[in-house]
């Protein structure tokens, strides 16, 4: 199963992804103040990739941060979609652990290919409950790419809910991905968490 590059990956070639089912209420937020957070958190992703250290240090600080700026579990919870009603506790639980493993691993697999990545960030303006603030980000030897950041209030902070890549969203582009494994193996949870273990599986193998 292919699973897209997610939240990391579209910034940096692409991560993540209307406000989630089990998001927290969003509150107010100006253009300036989204500006302003996704200003803050692209510098410091952009000072971690290009920073010195080996890259196991690198990827910890980034998925540390990432942890910080991305509402995770809100996300997982959109990608799991109408199936969540279906997953038991414990597949539920299981999923979300799989979820983060996985974006672990793919913020891993970014490091290398994006040194010397430089961020801009434009304008910003309102999207549901939340803004969208785009942004320009360029990759030595390739072309400038223009990045949407979904930014809301969760938990009272403002978080990353979605990454929007040529005019796609990357957390509906990954429930699509995860629905459709599900549907293939007769609505079975189950199957997409075996799918899921063998991705994490494969990325680490690949590393050793």
């Amino acid at each position: 199963m292919h699973f897209r590059r997610f939240i990391l990956g579209a910034a940096m070639a692409a991560p993540l992804l209307g406000m989630m089912a089990t998001a927290t209420r969003a509150q107010a937020m100006t253009a300036d103040s989204a500006k302003a957070f996704i200003d803050q958190s692209g510098q410091q992703l952009v000072t971690i990739v290009n920073g010195g250290g080996s890259p196991t240090d690198r990827a910890t600080q980034l998925r540390a941060l990432v942890n910080q700026i991305v509402a995770v579990d809100q996300v997982g919870d959109y990608v799991l979609g109408r199936y969540i009603n279906i997953a038991t506790p414990a597949q539920h639980d299981k999923f979300q652990q799989l979820f983060h493993q996985l974006l672990s691993y793919n913020i891993t697999y970014q490091i290398k290919a994006y040194q010397g990545v430089s961020f801009v960030v434009n304008s910003a303006t309102p999207q549901d409950n939340g803004m969208l603030v785009d942004t320009t980000i360029t990759t030595p030897g390739k072309a400038p790419a223009d990045v949407g950041w979904d930014v809301q209030e969760v938990g009272g902070k403002p978080q990353i809910v979605d990454v929007i890549v040529a005019g796609t969203s990357m957390r509906i582009t990954t429930r699509n991905d995860y629905a459709s494994v599900i549907t293939d193996n007769g609505g079975n949870v189950s199957a997409l968490l075996t799918a899921m273990q063998n991705q994490i599986d494969k990325a680490a193998s690949a590393d050793q």
